[in-house]
């Protein structure tokens, strides 16, 4: 991987390149959720006994409570093979690994860990099994852990994400905050894709509808607190604007080891782009903006707009005189999460079913088009089994017997020759795709769909 970055306000190339044995192949998605958790267990023990030191300890149960996992023999080698190739890892650092004891960063070849080894006992069966782990970090990772280089990242918010790119950018994302201070960040789309090693999209939708249910899922765990992609000033492409969520803020702060360095959080927390419009129209028809940040912290978007415009509707109608306090009602209605009828259509309701008829338009254009390409396909096998079966010359000579079959059929003898020959070519493709034993369209689809993805 390679990166151009901004330091001390000169651009440098940065690359790292990690390799492994064939056998163990390079660390996933799972060998990082181990690794996360590996870090959970260093900072409690620090925590306790003041200090991180060489070897580090677990046991398998443990590790096991910590990922949130089954307990079964399977796992305990799970354990064993994400400790091998992690151990077997080897990464080339340019400019890349920071060494926190040397306050620089390096241009070596180095490993996570030194070694790696189980210990323990279980029956022949695989019962009672009691297994203990060791891990000896190597000098440069111990010594960032120890000067809090490395930021203890918080574990139970990452087991609640689903997606890799989500858990891709969760640990980014501590690094990126920790250096602009709490300030929103700006990256560009597909620099990050790069990084996290993802496929990226020309078109804006399609960014938002890929990556941005990731940076969805960010903001469901607080650490983001809203994000948007926006075409970058400098050069053609799109960037990535995110801005931190508290909890994030929390994190960062906690791992400061100087009071005066810590994290500034805003003394409100931020809100999404869509809560922040709620807060607009709650201070619009009256509630003071406390209120109306507190509504919206506690209610989402969608619930407070559709009130909002309910009520809204009740007073247009002529019913005014009815309500002596508009926005006490309003507030009265979300804390007791009164339903606005099913009956209403909202202008959120009106452009999701918007929406959604573009969305069965789009589906119903998609299929006609596979039908067609489906269809050009059968007609395609059906020409080349025509050709294998009639090669050369016994093509015609096929035809000419069949349009002298048909002279007694009255419409077929009205055509001109031509035409009969057509038409005879017809029917000999019907009869051969009869004998070709061809997919249905659905059989086709869903295998064509296959190859897609396959080859995407």
């Amino acid at each position: 991987m390679e990166q151009v970055v901004i330091r001390n306000g000169h651009k440098v190339k940065v690359a790292a390149e990690f390799r492994a044995s064939e056998q163990l192949g390079l660390p996933s998605t799972t060998d990082r959720d181990k690794f996360i958790a590996l870090l959970k267990i260093v900072s409690e023990e620090r925590t306790r006994q003041g200090q991180i030191s060489n070897p580090i300890t677990f046991s398998g149960y443990r590790m096991i409570q910590e990922l949130g996992l089954a307990r079964n023999g399977e796992i305990y080698e799970e354990i064993l093979r994400w400790g091998k190739r992690m151990t077997d890892t080897t990464i080339t650092s340019e400019q890349v690994v920071y060494r926190a004891d040397k306050k620089h960063y390096s241009d070596e070849v180095l490993h996570v860990f030194r070694s790696f080894r189980r210990t323990g006992s279980s029956k022949l069966d695989g019962a009672e099994k009691q297994e203990n782990y060791e891990v000896v970090l190597e000098d440069w990772l111990l010594e960032n852990l120890r000067q809090r280089y490395v930021i203890p990242e918080d574990f139970n918010a990452y087991k609640q994400l689903t997606r890799p790119t989500a858990k891709g950018i969760f640990g980014n994302l501590h690094l990126w905050f920790h250096a602009s201070q709490g300030k929103p960040i700006e990256k560009d789309y597909t620099e990050l894709c790069n990084l996290l090693n993802i496929q990226a999209y020309p078109h804006l939708s399609k960014i938002k509808s890929t990556m941005g249910h990731s940076l969805n899922e960010l903001v469901g765990i607080k650490y983001l607190s809203k994000w948007d992609v926006q075409p970058m000033s400098s050069k053609a492409g799109y960037k990535v604007v995110m801005s931190p969520g508290v909890e994030l803020l929390r994190i960062i702060q906690d791992s400061r080891s100087e009071p005066r360095e810590s994290v500034v959080v805003e003394a409100h927390p931020s809100l999404s782009e869509g809560s922040e419009n709620a807060v607009k129209l709650l201070m619009k028809h009256g509630i003071a903006a406390g209120k109306a940040r507190e509504l919206a912290q506690r209610f989402d978007a969608d619930t407070i707009t559709d009130t909002v415009e309910y009520f809204e509707c009740e007073q247009s109608a002529g019913k005014r005189s009815r309500v002596q306090n508009p926005c006490g009602l309003i507030i009265w209605a979300l804390e007791h999460q009164a339903p606005v009828p099913a009956g209403f259509i909202s202008s959120r309701r009106r452009e999701e079913m918007h929406q959604a008829e573009e969305r069965e338009r789009a589906r119903q254009s998609a299929l006609i088009s596979l039908r067609v390409t489906y269809e050009n396909w059968v007609e395609k096998k059906c020409a080349q089994a025509l050709d294998v079966q009639y090669p050369g010359s016994q093509l015609q000579e096929k035809l000419e017997e069949l349009v002298k079959s048909k002279q007694n059929d009255m419409y077929f003898v009205r055509v001109t020759a031509e035409q009969r020959l057509k038409m005879a070519q017809q029917l000999l493709i019907r009869e051969i795709k009869e004998g070709l034993s061809l997919p249905t369209f659905d059989e086709w689809s869903i295998e064509s769909r296959q190859i897609d993805l396959f080859q995407a």
